[in-house]
Order: C-alpha cells, then structure tokens, then sequence
C-alpha cells in the first residue's frame, strides 16, 4: 500500500471513529494504529483453516459463591455491554502452569466470533488476567433455549437499563458460566473494544450457553443496533482446535494419510501460517512438535500432488 492510499485510508476511519463518539486526538490516533495491527478480534473460526490436535487443559476453579457488581457501561452504545465484575479470588484458570485471574464476564449480541460464518444470538466473554496484566479471553456462543436458564436469571431478570443502575449480587455459582466439555478454538487476537490492544489469548469455547428467547430479547432491548465488533482478517495466524471433527477433510483427499499423527488435520490446507503469531495456549512442546511435523508432511504432499496436477494438463 502507498503512503497516499494509507494517509487516506487513516483519514477515513479517523472520520468514523470520530462519529462514533471519540474526539479528534484520540480518534485519529486509534485509526493510525489500526492500520498496522494484524492480529485482531473477532473472527469467522472455519472448519478449512483450522488445525486438530491436543491441547493443552484447561483447568478452571471458579467460585461456588460469590458476589457479583453487574453494571451497564454505556447503552445503548455498541462499544458498550452489560459487564458483571467478579469479586477478586472468584475464580483461576490454570493453562500450561500459568495461572491466569478471573475479573469480570460481558456479553455481545449478536455473536462476535461466527462458527463457519454462522452467528448465534448472543456471545459471553470471560476475561482473565495473570499477574503482568496479559489478558485472555474465554468466548462462549449463546444460543435460544426451550426454557429460562435460572442459574443466569439473577442477572438477566433484571438487567441494568442505565449507566446510573448497578445490579449487586451477593450470591453466583460461577461455575454454572462453563459446560461440561471444554473442547476449544484458540488464538491469539485482540480486544473487541476500543483501543483493540493485541496479544490477547482467545479461547473459544465449543459447546453453546443456554437463554431463553425472553433473556435473549431482555438483552437485545438494550442494545437495538448490536454491541458486536465486525469480523477481522486471519492475516496468517493459526486456529487451533481440540474438537473432534470440526476440522474438514476434503472429498479428494486421503483421511488416513497421515495416520494418528494429527486426526482430522485438513490436507488440503496451504501452509503458510506466520508461526510466531500462535497464541499463548498452544500446545505443549510434545505435542506441538507433532503438529509442525505433520505441516511439513502436508506441505511435502501439496508439492507432489501439485507436479502431478501439472503433469496431467
């Protein structure tokens, strides 16, 4: 991109930003650091850009009980959300032997991150940090349930309307936020929020949360035009996963190529991917070996099955 393509580009997303409430300084500024970030939030996780293999654990210990300061920050505003602010030692989540702090759960409507460029309704972000304020991310879909999730009721039956309420909570069963399976998409990304500050590390939970249609609308009411931030460029970074079958296989190639080595990996894929943007929940060096060998492999079977391509036409 040439200097007046950029100055111009800069130009026009400062103008946006300064209609969005931000004043002139700070708006032109964010633009011009937008424009050299690569690693933003959220993305279209998809089945054919995505690696299979074994992840680290995650290993939560949240809080049975505790107390909740449930506030709204500025709605109907989409840079905004309804945000429940955990009481400190509410809860850890330990990753490779890094422990990382709960702090405070939000939510997103429609969805921020899309599942092969599917939405759901709503989507939860759990947001930790260790003790050098890196940050990490818990994302969970939420989708339209049959009946009312009485274990959220306390928050959404009565929903902050106003920056001037708070909702106090004396009583959260935080452990009622996760499911059961803890299969996952990670990378590393970015705030969803202005000032989009990179190297966050997103863990996407698989398996959905449950509202009802009521809860759902509850919050949606406060947020008519949204509170979700578009979906960012991949830009090379790799998406991993530990979900059995995500990943897909195309019809023209061997699902058995690479044995056991990586189950599921798609074979088709171009391996290209900027390693050094890998999140911090990668895998352990064991397994991570495994994976950069079958890339290689992978890569070693797109060269010869390309010269064979080329020799038929």
């Amino acid at each position: 991109m040439n200097e007046t393509s950029r100055s111009l580009r800069v130009a026009v997303l400062a103008a946006v930003l300064f209609l969005l409430g931000f004043n002139t300084a700070y708006a032109s500024t964010l633009a011009s650091n937008l424009e050299l970030m690569e690693a933003q939030s959220p993305i279209d996780i998809r089945s054919n850009s995505t690696y299979y293999g074994n992840l680290p654990k995650l290993n939560f210990n949240l809080n049975s009980d505790t107390a909740l300061t449930v506030i709204n920050n500025g709605s109907p505003d989409h840079e905004s959300t309804i945000r429940a602010n955990v009481s400190p030692g509410g809860g850890t989540l330990m990753l490779s032997g890094h422990q990382w702090n709960l702090a405070q759960f939000h939510f997103h409507t429609p969805s921020e991150h899309l599942i092969n460029g599917r939405a759901s309704p709503m989507e939860m972000h759990l947001v930790f940090s260790d003790a050098a304020n890196n940050l990490l991310v818990v994302g969970r879909d939420i989708e339209q349930g049959l009946f009312k999730n009485q274990a959220l009721a306390p928050i959404f039956s009565d929903l902050p309307k106003t920056t001037e309420e708070t909702l106090n909570i004396e009583h959260f069963n935080l452990n009622n936020l996760l499911p059961d399976y803890l299969g996952s998409f990670r990378y590393s990304g970015s705030l969803t929020t202005p000032p989009f500050t990179e190297g966050v590390s997103w863990v996407e939970l698989a398996s959905p949360l449950y509202l009802s249609g009521s809860q759902i609308n509850a919050f949606k009411s406060l947020f008519p035009e949204g509170n979700s931030r578009e979906i960012q460029d991949l830009n090379g970074r790799i998406v991993l996963t530990d979900v059995p079958g995500f990943v897909s296989i195309h019809d023209d190639s061997d699902p058995n190529l690479l044995g056991t080595l990586i189950p599921g990996l798609e074979a088709s894929v171009s391996v290209t991917a900027d390693l050094s943007k890998l999140a911090t929940s990668v895998p352990e060096p064991s397994s991570y070996g495994m994976l950069l060998a079958g890339l290689a492999v992978i890569s070693f079977i797109g060269l010869k099955r390309g010269s064979r391509l080329a020799g038929a036409t």
